[in-house]
């Protein structure tokens, strides 16, 4: 049960309010998916592909992306959320000390801030990332 396939990863799932992108998908795999909102599609063909590849992942494009870069206000006004995991040792009662995996969700500017350096040392994992529909909807191209 311990390997993994990087497929497993590349998944789009939508609710009501958000879709949510595993970590593996790259942008030119977004483009070839049914699941992937059109608009979105548009964002991807008509302004990231002018910044980054679309062989890129989506994960590589953020961790490498400047704050004043314009793909980024983009992300900011798409409401983009990261979500990620990591452990944390804390002390028990009895003096013990005792791992557990921490998962939080953060928007794209606090993740550029405090976790992007932790994520290329490998200390933090990014379990994937969200787009708001409604920002989404809002955004016009």
């Amino acid at each position: 049960m311990d390997t993994q396939n990087k497929d497993d990863f590349k998944y789009v799932i939508q609710d009501m309010g958000s879709v949510y992108f595993g970590r593996e998908l790259t942008y030119s795999e977004m483009m070839d998916m049914d699941d992937v909102p059109f608009k979105f599609k548009a964002v991807i063909s008509a302004h990231i592909a002018k910044d980054t590849s679309l062989d890129t992942r989506m994960t590589d494009h953020i961790l490498n992306m400047a704050e004043d870069a314009f793909c980024f206000r983009i992300f900011e006004q798409l409401k983009l959320t990261v979500r990620i995991c990591y452990r944390e040792q804390k002390r028990c009662m009895g003096g013990r000390i005792k791992e557990r995996w921490v998962h939080a969700s953060c928007q794209i500017g606090q993740f550029c801030g405090d976790y992007r350096g932790r994520v290329n040392e490998g200390s933090v994992m990014i379990e994937d990332i969200s787009i708001s529909k409604l920002a989404l909807m809002a955004l016009s191209i």
